[in-house]
């Protein structure tokens, strides 16, 4: 089974609970023996939707079809990522109170949002990387000191200009799971237009069980979604879809219409390519050939093509990261002055070089 299929067997998977009658399908595919198990617990763990998987193939009885070892090291991955999931909670309810005794109100964006409005049948459901929460500007330093004072640490060398960057940098607590990404701004600088933080507070929703908690909107989780996956992580350049992103999309979809959501986001030809793709690869009766649109049309030409030649995408990636790399950072200190500063104060900086490599290596990985 190409790994475009594979792709697509997924992506079935995560549909379910709407559509029982994919089960039958999917259970013969396994029982079968066309699938390579392997490679498919491997696709869905790098897109982050191992737990997932796992809980939908458990109410839907499809764990039975695996072998025992395999079926019980999903049931592991996802026990373990439901209590992660549950002591990410107790964290966020321990910020919560420390900010409310300052009267600072933070927004949570990205997963930690979602978990927490309920977007998820299961707490176990959604792999959470970090807490990401918005607060005001005036608020932004203060909010980072109290942080500070709950026992949080950041141990990296801060190059740039920490007013000016997106959040903080990420904050650690060895006795907790998750770090922490305090938000001035929602997101980059240059997508941030029509995506503020006015925005954000404005149309924020309060989380009726909790103390001192919101979230965005749906609308603005959809928007959010969209920028951070294609936009801030490249994946439109990349031409990737993470599995995570695409099950986000469909959660938000069924509270609210992407069509009345596009009309709101600023880069709407890359947003529409976006929405187009998704849809089309949660609808397991399509092909490609019913988007319309051509520039969705080519966009999902690609996506399939890459899945299925590795090698090829990862050298088409990281010539592209090169082309950034040049472009957006060494050209850019020659005419930015904090570009410039931050390259400088990098070089002066003994243990920079081997940050700088690690950085790199990590970069192109």
């Amino acid at each position: 089974m190409k790994q475009s299929e594979l792709f697509k067997l997924a992506c079935e998977c995560l549909l379910l609970d709407e559509n029982p009658g994919l089960k039958e399908g999917i259970e013969e595919k396994f029982i079968s023996g066309e699938i390579d198990l392997d490679k498919f617990v491997y696709l869905c763990s790098n897109h982050l939707v191992l737990p997932a998987i796992t809980l939908k193939f458990q109410n839907h009885g499809l764990l039975d079809v695996f072998p025992s070892e395999y079926a019980n090291h999903l049931q592991n991955i996802y026990n373990l990522n439901r209590k992660r999931n549950r002591e990410i909670l107790q964290q966020i309810d321990e910020i919560n109170t420390a900010l409310k005794k300052e009267n600072i109100q933070p927004v949570y964006l990205k997963g930690t949002a979602n978990l927490m409005d309920n977007l998820y049948s299961d707490i176990g459901d959604r792999m959470i990387g970090d807490i990401d929460f918005l607060v005001t500007e005036k608020d932004y330093l203060k909010t980072a000191y109290l942080i500070f004072k709950l026992g949080y640490k950041n141990d990296k060398t801060v190059y740039y200009d920490i007013k000016k960057i997106k959040h903080y940098p990420r904050l650690y607590r060895e006795d907790v799971p998750a770090d922490i990404e305090i938000h001035r701004i929602p997101v980059d600088i240059q997508h941030s237009k029509m995506f503020s933080s006015n925005l954000i507070f404005e149309n924020k929703m309060k989380i009726a069980d909790k103390t001192n908690c919101f979230v965005s909107s749906d609308t603005h989780k959809l928007i959010h979604t969209f920028i951070h996956s294609q936009l801030g992580n490249r994946g439109y350049r990349f031409r990737i879809i993470p599995l995570r992103d695409l099950y986000d999309f469909h959660l938000l979809s069924k509270r609210v219409d992407w069509q009345d959501v596009l009309k709101e986001v600023e880069e709407k030809n890359k947003a529409q390519i976006f929405f187009d793709t998704v849809s089309y690869l949660l609808n397991t009766s399509s092909n490609i050939s019913v988007l319309k649109n051509k520039n969705s049309n080519k966009f999902a030409i690609q996506h399939k093509w890459f899945l299925n030649h590795p090698k090829t995408h990862r050298y088409y990636i990281n010539t592209l990261k090169l082309y950034y790399l040049i472009s957006q950072r060494v050209l850019k200190a020659f005419i930015n002055k904090d570009a410039f500063r931050n390259i400088y104060v990098r070089v002066k900086d003994p243990k920079g070089y081997k940050r700088l490599y690690t950085g790199i290596k990590g970069y192109f990985s």
